[in-house]
């Protein structure tokens, strides 16, 4: 039976890091972020390209983010997806999550699971790892 094994990296590997997605900002720039990365959210087309974008242009950040199979990984590709297309930090998209209400919050989590998915075929294809032993281990 094949098996996903999460994979480690170091942080300075990561393309995240160098793209700012853990800087602390504050003030007007905070804010400025809030609102992009709200406006993203809301926008579940160009949420959906940003965090297809996310993970071809991060595919290092991706691997080891998408396989720690016990992290929220929606909320990563979320974070991702709203760095890329905003500029937007993990805090900043965090606070910009908190304005949408639930609807806007429903269909946002809905959007990241489908690039999930397919994220998650894509590398299990690539990586000889079956879908549904995967699913079974993770699940159960």
């Amino acid at each position: 039976m094949a098996r996903i094994e999460r994979v480690y990296r170091h942080y300075q590997e990561l393309e995240e890091f160098h793209a700012g997605m853990w800087k602390i900002i504050r003030g007007e720039e905070r804010k400025a972020y809030v609102l992009a990365s709200a406006d993203l959210m809301r926008d579940s087309d160009a949420f959906k390209v940003a965090m297809r974008r996310a993970i071809k242009k991060w595919p290092l950040s991706a691997e080891v983010a998408l396989t720690s199979i016990d992290s929220n990984r929606i909320a990563w590709l979320g974070h991702a997806g709203c760095c890329i297309a905003t500029g937007s930090p993990e805090e900043a998209t965090r606070g910009g999550w908190h304005t949408l209400n639930l609807a806007e919050q429903d269909e946002a989590n809905r959007v990241a699971g489908e690039v999930l998915a397919e994220w998650e075929e894509a590398y299990f294809a690539t990586n000889g790892v079956d879908l549904f032993s995967y699913m079974e281990r993770s699940h159960a």
